[in-house]
């Protein structure tokens, strides 16, 4: 809900691309510079306790941002230097997150786990935009910040609810980049690893954004805020769909050919909307591209967390972080950057195929990717 409502009053702000994709600028750097020192954070120290902080100052910063828009003091700086602050508050919460979660199942059920999860994660996106376009629209954007403020504290009692494992990695005791180092050529050296680490990074930047979905509602599909909030719910409708068929086919064991498959029907899907003048056309088309968005994320991340062990795993993933949280805001500014030279129709168009065309590259220079197996 914050993220539309964020991304809706920057623009109606400042009435330009250019602006709104200069938001994603400041919530890519934290992770673009610190993502691969908190990922070597998360190995050295307890990943619950890093979880609680995290969440308790996004609160803060989400009831910062709703108190200064209900006075009526919000201004562009404010929005870009809370999500500054929030963006390096996150690059901390993603290497944890995601490094605690093998912790809490077993190997065996992992890739069914990781699927429930990208469910539960992604599958938000079909009721959170949907309300937040009836909040803008009932009680303005301030309503939508202070709800999402007040939901951490479900956050927050959840956390103190799990009973994780404390890592017993001893790389606390040795020197803090040497384990920095340690990650970096383990990622390297890992050509699964790092092939993947690729086609996630174009995606982020060339895929699918907050401030391209912004710009169709309002001036290339003329739905208004409303209509935003169903965009953005189909996309999570497609997550839904595309989370219920992997947890229905139980995870078959050929996770790499899932993934190639899905990543190349994303790009697809992707383009095809930029093309799209009928607004249930992109109805559909975004359904499409969150399910095959949601499996090909599901089956990156169980391929990850199968390969890095234990030890350096919060190291792998806070370089997935770069890939991911770093590079995707730069999505929201190669879009205000792209949008004025071709139109967000030929940005769209251009991204997925992008998407599409890398896939293919990086599977056939690392075949090891589509032919990956967990068991």
């Amino acid at each position: 809900m914050q993220i539309t409502a964020t991304s809706w009053l920057l623009y109606e702000l400042t009435d330009s691309a250019f602006q709104l994709g200069l938001n994603g600028v400041f919530r890519a750097v934290p992770p673009l510079c610190l993502g691969l020192f908190t990922g070597t954070l998360t190995d050295r120290y307890d990943r619950k306790k890093i979880l609680l902080v995290t969440q308790v100052t996004l609160m803060l910063l989400a009831l910062s941002l709703g108190l200064l828009d209900w006075t009526g003091t919000i201004r562009p700086w404010h929005i870009y230097g809370l999500t500054l602050i929030s963006a390096t508050v996150s690059s901390l919460d993603g290497p944890a997150r995601h490094a605690i979660f093998p912790s809490l199942v077993p190997r065996n059920i992992l890739p069914n786990a990781i699927a429930l999860n990208s469910l539960l994660w992604k599958g938000t996106a079909l009721i959170g935009p949907l309300f937040a376009g009836i909040a803008i629209t009932l009680v303005g954007t301030y309503g939508t910040f202070f709800i999402n403020a007040a939901s951490f504290l479900a956050v927050v009692a959840a956390l103190y609810s799990i009973h994780a494992p404390v890592s017993k990695s001893e790389t606390n005791k040795r020197h803090f980049f040497q384990d920095f180092k340690e990650g970096i050529s383990y990622t390297l050296s890992r050509r699964t690893i790092l092939g993947i680490m690729i086609m996630e990074s174009v995606a982020s930047v060339f895929g699918l954004d907050q401030a391209m979905l912004t710009i169709f509602a309002r001036d290339v599909l003329q739905v208004g805020a409303s209509g935003l909030g169903y965009l953005h719910s189909a996309r999570g409708l497609g997550a839904v769909l595309g989370s219920g068929l992997l947890i229905y086919l139980r995870q078959p064991s050929h996770q790499g050919r899932i993934l190639f498959q899905s990543a190349i029907l994303y790009g697809i899907s992707f383009a095809l909307f930029g093309l799209s003048y009928s607004f249930a056309l992109s109805l559909f088309l975004l359904v499409l591209t969150g399910a095959t968005d949601i499996v090909w994320s599901a089956t990156r991340n169980t391929i990850l967390q199968l390969e890095a062990h234990e030890g350096i795993r919060g190291r792998v993933m806070g370089v997935f972080t770069l890939s991911n949280r770093g590079l995707h805001p730069l999505g929201q500014t190669e879009t205000g950057l792209v949008v004025p030279l071709i139109g967000p129709r030929g940005t769209t168009f251009l991204g997925g195929t992008l998407v599409a065309l890398t896939t293919l590259v990086t599977i056939l220079k690392i075949p090891s990717i589509a032919r990956y197996r967990w068991k």
